[in-house]
């Protein structure tokens, strides 16, 4: 059970943003009036204290220059960034983008299976990739920049099966176990190979080492991008947003910061048969 309420977390991987949970707080458009004071409230609520006086000193009531310069003064992920309203259209191609990318059997007779994204229908995508054959799975996150965090952990569930305190939340001297959920699999690999590269990243990163503590996955490739926070948002004006680390996520016996480091390197033979 994923224990997080009346709260927005962002797993945001390169040109990825998604969201967990809802927060009213960031449900609408910081309000008009004094648009800068509650931008630093909403902002302090989740980074802790900023210097107000400097920020009006220097942006006056101008909410745009504030949100840029308190993601100047953050760092490590904050970040003011332009959205544009989705059409019809882009909303029917998020809903179709297909999550695996490459299934096939390899000549040593285990699973490839390519997880590229934690789509809308990641979950039944795999558990059909699963039921086609093979209980020796090499799971291939290279091009997985990360994604919906809770749709991660129901693939973790999937794959690896409940886990209470799987993993844990940290914000300052406060910490919060979340579980991997019960999900039903089609069919549970008994051995995973976990490819993993540059272009793993935020939950991607996550799922590898939830597969490695609590499957005994291997872990081949080269050291993943090293996101090991969420961010929440924060809307400023209509196309615009805020985004600020918030919590720290942590696996035990893990390390997700500067990047998880494999086991080995993907063997000549299989990067041979890897090759299209």
């Amino acid at each position: 059970m994923v224990r997080v309420t009346n709260r927005k977390y962002l797993f945001l991987g390169p040109g990825l943003v998604l969201v967990l949970a809802l927060a009213s707080f960031a449900a609408a458009p910081v309000a008009a009036g004094d648009s800068v004071a509650r931008l630093i409230a909403r902002t302090e609520a989740i980074a802790g204290k900023i210097d107000a006086a400097a920020l009006r000193h220097a942006c006056g009531g101008e909410v745009r220059c504030a949100a840029r310069r308190i993601a100047e003064t953050l760092g490590q992920g904050a970040r003011l960034e332009r959205v544009s309203s989705p059409t019809a259209d882009t909303i029917r191609w998020v809903e179709t983008l297909p999550s695996l990318g490459a299934v096939q059997t390899l000549p040593d007779g285990r699973r490839l299976i390519a997880l590229n994204r934690f789509g809308r229908k990641a979950g039944q995508d795999l558990t059909r990739a699963l039921k086609e054959g093979g209980t020796d799975v090499v799971l291939d996150l290279r091009a997985n920049a990360g994604g919906d965090f809770g749709r991660m952990l129901r693939v973790a569930g999937l794959l690896i099966g409940p886990r209470h305190g799987a993993l844990t939340l940290n914000q300052g001297n406060v910490s919060e176990s979340l579980d991997l959920p019960r999900v039903t699999p089609g069919a549970r690999p008994r051995r995973f190979a976990v490819l993993v590269g540059p272009g793993t990243a935020s939950s991607a990163e996550v799922l590898a080492a939830l597969l490695r503590r609590h499957a005994g996955a291997k872990i081949l490739g080269a050291r993943t991008a090293g996101k090991d926070y969420l961010l929440r948002v924060i809307a400023v004006e209509q196309n615009w947003r805020l985004l600020v680390p918030a919590e720290r996520i942590s696996v035990p016996g893990e390390i997700l910061a500067g990047g998880l480091l494999p086991d080995a390197p993907v063997s000549p033979g299989l990067l041979a048969a890897l090759s299209p």
